[in-house]
């Protein structure tokens, strides 16, 4: 695809061949597809709903996502560890995928959140323990 030929992240529709490709990178990665093949029960068809949900909440105000982003990753961690190199892996695979594919508003409001995201879910998994609020200081919705 040429420069020219890419376009904002618009629809349900290209957010979900996005996160496609994102996945497929994902689970062939030599550093980060362990969690989803080998750590957790793993199916893209029933994850991909879900992430669909939260990025179209993020991206276009639908108010579709239900999940609980800090709880599942936080059930992923006590089984693998995930660090603060883990995050910053997905989020260039993240980045990776929207730059080769789209361009636009849309995709800047989505990698930056990415960011704020990963940055925030490594520092409150990393300074959780067990007499701690795992919510205390993260906001994964913020503007």
């Amino acid at each position: 695809m040429h420069s020219d030929d890419k376009v904002d992240i618009a629809s349900r529709e290209e957010l979900e061949m996005l996160l496609r490709l994102f996945y497929q990178d994902v689970l062939s990665d030599p550093i980060i597809g362990f969690f989803f093949t080998d750590v957790i029960a793993f199916s893209l068809e029933q994850h991909l709903p879900r992430v669909i949900d939260f990025w179209a909440q993020i991206l276009f105000g639908e108010s579709s996502y239900q999940g609980q982003l800090f709880e599942r990753h936080q059930h992923i961690h006590q089984q693998a560890k995930l660090s603060q190199h883990h995050f910053s892996r997905w989020l260039h695979l993240l980045n990776n995928n929207i730059d080769r594919h789209f361009e636009g508003l849309n995709c800047t409001k989505m990698k930056t959140r990415a960011a704020r995201i990963a940055e925030s879910m490594a520092a409150a998994l990393e300074q959780k323990s067990p007499s701690n609020n795992p919510r205390t200081g993260v906001q994964f919705f913020t503007p």
